[in-house]
């Protein structure tokens, strides 16, 4: 096993928590802390004292680990990097680091928000270390793995999610890992021991908003629901530059209008309990709020032309976010006052 350890990931508590099973009981720790390192001075101080505990073998314990926490300062790229001196320094380091084997009782662990995987510090150190890295990714990946993570973190507290309720829990958290521990907690100690199913309602209820979390693919949907044309414009012009725009819009609004449709089938024929059994009380009295904006055929309409769309983007290799506006637009016109379709 590699005695040399980076760690690199913007979402605080995985790093740390990695970090922590790397030091075990704690025995022969030695913490460098970076985090108010705004300058090229502290930053080289930082560096120097890094560079002493690296190169200082255990004496009276039987073990050593140095603790490098929150290097800001790695090589990133853009204008998030270094300075060219302590750029240089960082080099020196991780050369000198790759060149001199650590005996076996002692460990160094490097951690960071950022690193540029092609930097020659990155390149360096990799050559002798172990390397875990959190990627970011674009905010629906973030939200996948998060619903995913928030799953098993529930499960442990003996926690179930209610159908759907996962991503409406990180959609109002966020994807902070310690953000979601934390709201969690409060969840656990709101349903008492002897309640184990999280619902929309307690999520409404108990969880508070992540700073800064701005939940737009729900509130993309919920607009469109309403057939709110500018709330929905506005909520999805928040995603238009990213990469996988279209495609990440043109499923989501698919099986939303898909779902509607069932429902709003299910409610015309007289059987809406059965289509809402199991189904979140929140959920069912929002959706059944939404039908009432909605013909049958305009839902099913409207899914037939997402449903299209998605299949034209998924294979286009140009751009194909006007289609996906225009087609939010079409949807959401209402018909003419003499009961005219679209």
């Amino acid at each position: 096993m590699a005695n040399v350890h980076l760690i690199i990931g913007e979402d605080d508590f995985l790093v740390s928590e990695t970090a922590k099973k790397l030091i075990g009981d704690g025995q022969g720790l030695e913490v460098i802390d970076s985090n108010t390192a705004t300058n090229a001075d502290l930053q080289l101080k930082d560096l120097v004292a890094a560079d002493a505990s690296f190169s200082t073998p255990p004496f009276l314990d039987p073990v050593k680990v140095t603790w490098w926490k929150n290097v800001r300062f790695l090589p990133q790229g853009g204008k998030g990097g270094p300075s060219e001196d302590v750029k240089k320094a960082l080099e020196k380091f991780a050369a000198k680091i790759a060149a001199n084997p650590l005996p076996d009782n002692q460990k160094f662990i490097l951690s960071g928000p950022k690193l540029l995987a092609t930097s020659v510090f990155a390149k360096t150190l990799k050559s002798v270390a172990e390397v875990a890295v959190f990627a970011a990714g674009k905010p629906w990946e973030q939200a996948r793995i998060a619903v995913q993570r928030v799953t098993e973190l529930a499960a442990e507290l003996n926690l179930a999610f209610d159908r759907g309720v996962a991503d409406l829990f990180v959609a109002r958290v966020g994807t902070d890992t310690r953000s979601l521990m934390s709201e969690l907690g409060k969840m656990r100690d709101y349903l008492g021991k002897d309640q184990h199913t999280i619902t929309a309602e307690a999520v409404a209820n108990i969880t508070s908003q992540g700073i800064g979390v701005e939940p737009e693919i729900w509130a993309m949907t919920d607009a469109l629901g309403e057939r709110s044309l500018e709330k929905t414009l506005a909520a999805a012009r928040r995603f238009e530059q990213e990469n996988g725009f279209a495609v990440l819009v043109t499923t989501v609004v698919e099986k939303f209008f898909r779902q509607l449709a069932e429902l709003k089938d299910a409610q015309e024929k007289g059987k809406t309990d059965a289509a809402t059994e199991g189904m979140a009380p929140f959920t069912v009295k929002k959706n059944l709020g939404f039908l009432r904006n909605w013909t049958l055929r305009e839902l099913r309409v409207a899914r037939f032309r997402f449903l299209t769309l998605r299949e034209k983007v998924v294979s286009s290799s140009g751009s194909a976010d006007v289609l996906v506006l225009t087609e939010l637009v079409r949807v959401c016109r209402r018909p003419a006052a003499r009961g005219g379709v679209r």
